[in-house]
């Protein structure tokens, strides 16, 4: 049987060692349900007469509780992971960390794999919430998955964000509060971009850049790194009866196949991991003998 990682091990013990897991995931699921029983509340009063009422209650669930749930990961995971190192560093044990026979990879990887587990289980608490579009009807499978498999990538992504602060920064509050800042700027950053792009294209632009396949293209690729823009877009491709693994774009004269804009965000996502993880790695890396005499030298000189 092969030997767990003791970063991973060491680190699942003291995270649900304590109340402070239970509370979070306490708290993130009555956050849920108190939404969700608001929300039904009020959809059952308005609807008592719709014979499609049973419909439309289950698809605002879902769709409601879905982007609840991307909320809480977006703000929950960065933090998970933003201590981790940098606390380390606090509790000067990083250099006996360092020091151990454990490699970079290791270590990174252990960190990021502990928290992932409770933010994975934060992730499976939803699913029985979520399940209650289907006593409704107007959601199938295929939307579900693609929730899930976007939160999930969502929750991966975002914590690397803040491993990587933890293992820049030497401080936890400081790669708490970069983590987080990095987050807000990508949430409200791409939106207010498309906007202004939008804005100034859609009054000058010729309808030949508009309508050529590398434009169509870019335009997907900047609108699917956005995971409620990706999901959302996603989720108005299955309702009007589209594929949910490609969209056909039909301009004046040609017709565009690309990839869903779930699967575009997927990949940009781990492109976006992989990225981070090394540059983690290469911060934990050890300095060699050499680098630090250079470094000393050139300070004296």
């Amino acid at each position: 049987m092969p030997e767990l990682n003791p970063i991973l091990v060491k680190d699942l013990r003291s995270r649900m060692r304590g109340a402070r897991a239970y509370i979070l995931l306490t708290i993130y699921l009555l956050i849920l349900a108190g939404v969700t029983l608001l929300l039904y509340a009020a959809l059952s009063g308005e609807s008592s007469n719709d014979l499609n009422a049973g419909r439309r209650i289950g698809q605002t669930l879902f769709f409601t509780i879905a982007t609840v749930a991307l909320i809480e990961v977006c703000l929950i995971t960065p933090v998970l992971t933003s201590g981790s190192i940098a606390g380390e560093k606090e509790r000067q044990s990083y250099d006996l960390l360092i020091a151990s026979l454990l490699t970079p990879w290791q270590i990174v990887w252990g960190k990021l794999v502990s928290a992932l587990a409770f933010a994975l289980l934060l992730i499976v608490a939803i699913v029985p919430v979520m399940s209650l579009a289907f006593l409704f009807g107007g959601i199938g499978l295929t939307e579900v998955l693609i929730a899930i498999a976007g939160l999930v990538v969502t929750a991966v992504l975002y914590a690397t964000i803040g491993l990587f602060w933890s293992a820049v920064l030497q401080s936890s509050l400081g790669a708490t509060s970069f983590a987080i800042g990095t987050v807000i700027a990508l949430l409200l950053g791409i939106p207010f971009l498309i906007v202004i792009f939008s804005l100034i294209l859609g009054s000058s632009a010729p309808s030949d850049l508009l309508d050529s396949v590398w434009f169509i293209y870019l335009s997907r690729f900047v609108t699917a790194s956005h995971p409620f823009i990706a999901l959302g877009a996603t989720a108005s491709l299955l309702s009007s009866g589209g594929d949910a693994f490609f969209e056909v774009v039909r301009t004046g004269t040609t017709i565009v196949v690309v990839p869903s804009p779930w699967l575009l965000y997927i990949a940009l996502s781990l492109i976006a991991v992989m990225l981070l993880l090394t540059a983690s790695v290469r911060l934990v890396q050890p300095a060699s003998p050499g680098a630090d005499r250079k470094k000393r030298t050139g300070r004296q000189g």
